[in-house]
């Protein structure tokens, strides 16, 4: 038996699968498959009995990795192991991927190794209507660009102008062409806006400077599901969009990534004094769960501006100001089948 069990660990180092009996097996992504180039959460797990630890190593199209990778309590004789986030100079690149992960038992090295490739991005890639309302329209001339692709957000303390403003009333809407927002653990995706926080007596921080928007999403840009918005309930507006700062800049190299959420709640960085404040993690704005509307994937995102002026700036607020969406969870747009349905969604 002993004999038997050393050659199904030799064995299982060139397996191409990755089933349960694999020494060191990949769970996350799965071999060979096709996923949006972005920040990608990564898992493998390997069998716990005879594993020299210490010499697990990870790579990522030839890089050492194994730094970023955490390892979790065994669950039923095997150990799992996962990061988060991975993205980087030189890490997760556009098309083809190879990762590979190692493990020495008493003596002999098992890995699995496979290929991924990546495909588009996580942002919205064009605009399919867009209609002003009153005193909306900065940024107009610069459409679609201006709100496709990432944020480039100001921080706490300050309001991006690389906005399109959409007016009392106003309405845009957004199409996803090479991704499509898929349904995950939390939250889906954000929208971007420019809220910022005021500062009051004695450099105490204040509520936002919030336009609330409503944010409905769908499938086919016919059939629209509209997420919970309470318009009128300030300062933070639940379930709106356009309340909290944003913290991603694709221009700046040390900016979190626009797919990376913020989980601070708004209200805990209101009433802290500025020198006290930490900026929390993420990438601010304001993030959706498709699962509230019951979707498992959506394509098209609408935001709507409030009628009503909610900030200092009085009658002539120009209500709402889209900077960016970007998908949380993501999946390329491929349908192989010609089905109308992601492949990834099916």
């Amino acid at each position: 038996m002993r004999r038997s069990h050393a050659w199904l660990l030799l064995a299982s180092a060139v397996l191409p699968g990755c089933d349960q009996t694999s020494t060191v097996a990949w769970r996350e992504p799965i071999a060979n498959a096709e996923v949006t180039w972005m920040p990608l959460d990564l898992a493998f797990d390997f069998v716990a009995q005879n594993a020299q630890q210490e010499t697990m190593r990870v790579t990522l199209n030839g890089s050492d990795v194994t730094s970023l990778f955490a390892v979790d309590p065994a669950v039923n004789g095997r150990i799992p192991v996962h990061a988060n986030h991975v993205w980087g100079p030189g890490l997760v690149g556009p098309g083809a991927n190879v990762l590979r992960a190692e493990m020495v038992y008493s003596g002999v090295t098992h890995f699995h190794e496979i290929s991924f490739t990546t495909s588009g991005d996580p942002y919205a890639d064009g605009v399919t209507a867009f209609v002003p309302g009153a005193g909306g329209g900065f940024g107009q001339s610069a459409l679609p660009g201006r709100v496709t692709g990432p944020p480039l957000g100001a921080g706490l303390f300050g309001g991006s102008l690389d906005v399109v403003s959409l007016g009392a009333s106003g309405r845009i809407d957004l199409a996803m062409t090479n991704n499509v927002i898929v349904n995950g653990d939390g939250a889906d995706f954000t929208v971007f806006e420019n809220a910022f926080l005021n500062i009051g007596a004695y450099s105490i921080t204040g509520a936002p400077f919030a336009e609330p928007g409503r944010v409905s999403v769908s499938q086919d840009g016919v059939t629209w599901y509209a997420l919970a918005c309470e318009m009128a309930s300030p300062p933070y507006h639940p379930g709106c969009a356009g309340v909290y700062p944003v913290l991603s800049n694709a221009n700046s190299t040390n900016s979190p990534h626009a797919s990376i959420p913020t989980t601070t709640p708004i209200a805990q960085l209101v009433g802290v004094s500025i020198f006290d404040l930490v900026v929390p993690a993420g990438a601010g704005g304001d993030s959706f769960d498709l699962a509230t509307v019951g979707l498992a994937w959506a394509r098209y995102v609408r935001i709507e501006a409030s009628s009503v002026a909610t900030g200092p700036e009085g009658p002539d607020n120009a209500r709402f100001d889209l900077d960016a969406v970007a998908a949380i969870h993501s999946a390329p747009a491929t349908d192989a089948n010609g089905n109308g349905i992601p492949d990834a969604a099916e």
